[in-house]
């Protein structure tokens, strides 16, 4: 697909927009494989004669540079399909080699992507609320699950995490506070778009709720009359962060997805290095799940952190 933006959102973060005549049919929760390094045969690759005894002379690339071989999961935020083309959105931060090569991507220049992989959010039909909670760049599947909420009726609100202000992957709206007591306004424009309002908390306090975002979630969830029954849970991010959440959510009984994230190598369930801990009926009560083809999306009551 074609670069059509790709620009920086905040610090470490950047908003990247792929477009293309024709993707596969994709669902929020889903994500794709992308190539961090231009597509096609790589040019300078040479072969290389080694003596007996001596050690080969390191030439490519990926050996003196560093060049990314293995592609990189990355969420999807958002899709929009015209008559000619189909746009994609992808909210990434820079870690390393890979994501480093990626914030380069200029206008027009083409990325080699595999997707859409993973299975997908449940959009309960019985429980009229919704809770969004994403940390960092967990908040991207949120925006796109946003859009599936205001389609199915649901009643949402997005609850976004980061250290600080500065560190936040979306957009604030103009003239809208972000209430320091957890008070849910339509202080992000990306949800703002599908009725959504927000929820901000910052580990430093430079923004909304000083501390986790687990704890406007949890004195939302109690500010409900029948929480169990009225409203889901959906959340990705830090593995610490989800794991709150889930222990809230079970805590008073509600139904909790979380999105796992994971260092995966093909994300189709070849390497098998993507695994998770679940429980099952097997003797030992417990086995592993492939995070690329079994989630990324499970239940959080069977999670075993």
């Amino acid at each position: 697909m074609k670069v059509l933006s790709n620009r920086q959102l905040c610090r470490g973060h950047y908003f990247l927009r792929l477009g293309g005549r024709k993707f596969p049919e994709t669902k929020p929760g889903q994500f794709v494989q992308l190539q961090c390094r231009v597509p096609g045969p790589q040019a300078g690759w040479t072969e290389v004669a080694v003596s007996d005894g001596g050690w080969p002379e390191l030439t490519g690339r990926e050996l003196t540079q560093g060049e990314p071989i293995l592609r990189r999961p990355l969420s999807l935020a958002g899709r929009r399909d015209t008559e000619f083309d189909v746009e994609l959105d992808i909210i990434y931060s820079v870690v390393g080699k890979g994501t480093e090569w990626l914030a380069t991507a200029r206008e027009h220049a083409e990325i080699s992507l595999l997707g859409p992989l993973g299975n997908v959010f449940a959009v309960s039909g019985d429980k009229p609320r919704a809770a969004l909670v994403g940390g960092g760049v967990g908040i991207p599947p949120m925006i796109y699950l946003a859009s599936a909420m205001q389609t199915a009726g649901k009643d949402a609100v997005a609850f976004c995490g980061a250290r600080s202000a500065d560190m936040l992957p979306v957009t604030l709206a103009p003239g809208v506070e972000a209430a320091a007591d957890g008070r849910p306004s339509a202080s992000i424009s990306q949800f703002g778009q599908f009725g959504v309002d927000s929820v901000i908390a910052t580990d430093d306090g430079s923004l909304g709720w000083k501390g986790f975002v687990s704890e406007p979630l949890a004195v939302w969830l109690d500010g409900l009359a029948n929480p169990a029954d009225d409203a889901v849970v959906y959340t990705c991010g830090p593995e610490p962060m989800m794991r709150a959440v889930a222990e809230i959510c079970i805590e008073r009984g509600v139904a909790c997805q979380v999105s796992l994230e994971r260092h995966m190598a093909c994300g189709m369930g070849t390497c098998q290095s993507c695994v998770c801990k679940t429980r099952s009926e097997a003797e030992e009560g417990w086995s592993y799940k492939l995070c690329c083809t079994d989630g990324p999306v499970f239940d959080a009551s069977q999670i075993i952190w």
